[in-house]
């Protein structure tokens, strides 16, 4: 039993109720009862406004209200109060409509006794007391659900949406028709992406049976815009150890899925640069031990031993060419650091490019001998353009080289020169081993070299270096190959090239 007064607000128009009623209270089995009469609904309205009650006592047939509509009033006015509707014998169908609309109980005029009346009383504030727990319970639930930075969805067992958060709607930018009272893979998240879809269908089934299952999947905002979550599901089970929810979280991991990227693209590239390290220093083991043994061991026969002239001659002409090879080596190596660091300017010369063609393809048929046939084609006699001639020789006699190297002896070496208003077109094809697939991604990658080379000797320098040499003309370079056929290589430079251009690429 309390111990202070219980305040009752009783609005009844019929004086003769009232009487009763307040009789039957000052009965009750309480130590005392205060108890405040309104006759009107306007006047308990304006009660209700400056005073606090513990209950209302309300007759539906108001002169100033009639039927449901007073309910609704006292409602919209105190709406966590409990209101226990007076009626008459004959209509108890009303009173049941306004427990319906949020009275907590209603008594039959005629057939109230003390004891029914104060258990009535008893019940509505104890029922009214459950609710704004329970109230209150579902507003910190809400405000922990919303205010949470993770995503977070309630699920029926069998994986229907049946609430999400703050967190998820703003993320997402999905209106709540397209989400709720739908199977979570059918959500316009994952409406493109079927692993994320597929594997949803699986967890829910195995958590619908007490599984948590965890997992990252992709998603898409409403700006199509791709997500990576981290996202698990788990079972909510009642005291009966029933499940009766699934509860759905997400992190958004899209940064941390950047980095670990970003890190594994890091830590490639690394193990790229030790490979090149290895390569080059192999390269250079290999490259500069050849010459310089030969080198030795015609010193050395010519300290020891007395040859004639012929014979010395030999040796020297011997001697100066692997002096030459290393130097040829010493340029390439040089010559490759330079472009990468970008000490390299391009210089830029008026040149005749069909007398300059002309005297590059003259050259090697002198050195090459009758190794190989080079054939020179060009649309017109002179063909004049800016270009420089360091760059395109390092170009044009890489190219030529590679195709007499791995062309086979007597091939011919097809090489033509076109020109439209604005660029020039330089083709050099071969007959050779040709370039498999899988090479051709990195062609002009350092020291890279095409699994089919064999024992054909080259340091991989070569076509890095061609690269380099085009990009600073602004060019650029194709190559059309198949093992075993052949390969040619097409060069396009710009014949004339703007001030501004050239300021640009020597900045």
């Amino acid at each position: 039993m309390d111990d202070y007064p219980i305040t009752v607000l009783l609005v009844e128009d019929n004086l003769a109720d009232v009487a009763l009623l307040t009789e039957l209270l000052q009965d009750a089995d309480l130590e005392y009862w205060q108890i405040t009469h309104a006759k009107r609904l306007s006047i308990a309205l304006e009660y209700l406004q400056n005073t606090r009650f513990d209950v209302i006592l309300l007759d539906l047939s108001l002169p100033d209200s009639q039927g449901l509509d007073t309910i609704v009033q006292v409602q919209s006015r105190v709406p966590h109060l409990p209101i226990i509707v007076l009626t008459g014998l004959q209509d108890k169908r009303i009173a049941l409509q306004a427990v319906a609309q949020g009275a907590q109980d209603y008594l039959v005029k005629g057939e109230v006794s003390s004891e029914l009346l104060l258990k009535t009383v008893g019940y509505a504030r104890e029922r009214i007391q459950i609710l704004q727990r329970l109230q209150e319970s579902e507003q910190r639930f809400r405000g922990i659900f919303n205010q949470t930075f993770q995503f977070m969805s309630l699920l029926s067992p069998d994986g229907v949406v049946l609430d999400i958060n703050q967190a998820l709607r703003d993320r997402m930018g999905f209106p709540d028709e397209v989400v709720l009272n739908h199977l979570i893979w059918e959500a316009p998240y994952w409406k493109f992406v079927e692993q994320s879809q597929s594997w949803l269908k699986m967890a829910i089934l195995r958590a619908s049976e007490g599984e948590t299952l965890q997992a990252e999947l992709q998603a898409y905002t409403s700006q199509e815009t791709l997500q990576w979550l981290d996202f698990s599901i788990k079972p909510l089970k009642n005291g009966n150890n029933t499940i009766t929810l699934l509860i759905a979280e997400g992190w958004n991991i899209s940064t941390l899925k950047q980095a670990e990227a970003e890190i594994r693209q890091s830590l490639a590239k690394e193990q790229e640069l030790n490979q090149m390290k290895n390569s080059f220093i192999s390269m250079i083991s290999h490259e500069f031990r050849t010459p310089l043994s030969s080198i030795i061991l015609a010193v050395d026969l010519l300290e020891n031993y007395n040859f004639a002239e012929d014979k010395k001659k030999k040796y020297y002409d011997q001697i100066r060419g692997s002096i030459s090879r290393t130097l040829e080596l010493f340029d390439e190596i040089l010559l490759l650091g330079r472009t990468e660091s970008g000490k390299v300017k391009a210089k830029y010369t008026s040149l005749d490019l069909t007398k300059f063609c002309s005297e590059i393809v003259e050259t090697f048929q002198l050195t090459k001998g009758n190794s190989h046939q080079i054939i020179f084609s060009v649309t017109d006699a002179s063909i004049v353009a800016k270009m420089d001639t360091c760059l395109l020789k390092h170009i044009l006699e890489n190219l030529l080289s590679n195709g007499i190297k791995y062309s086979p002896k007597g091939g011919i070496i097809r090489f033509s020169l076109s020109c439209s208003d604005h660029h020039a077109k330089f083709c050099i094809q071969d007959q050779g081993i040709g370039i498999p697939k899988l090479d051709q991604a990195k062609l002009f990658e350092p020291f890279h070299r095409a699994k089919n080379v064999g024992k054909i000797k080259g340091t991989g320098l070569g076509l890095a270096i061609v690269k380099r040499c085009v990009d600073l003309h602004l060019g650029n370079i194709q190559v059309d190959s198949k093992e075993g056929h052949g390969t040619t290589f097409t060069v396009i430079l710009p014949r004339h090239i703007e001030e501004q251009e050239r300021e640009t690429i020597n900045a």
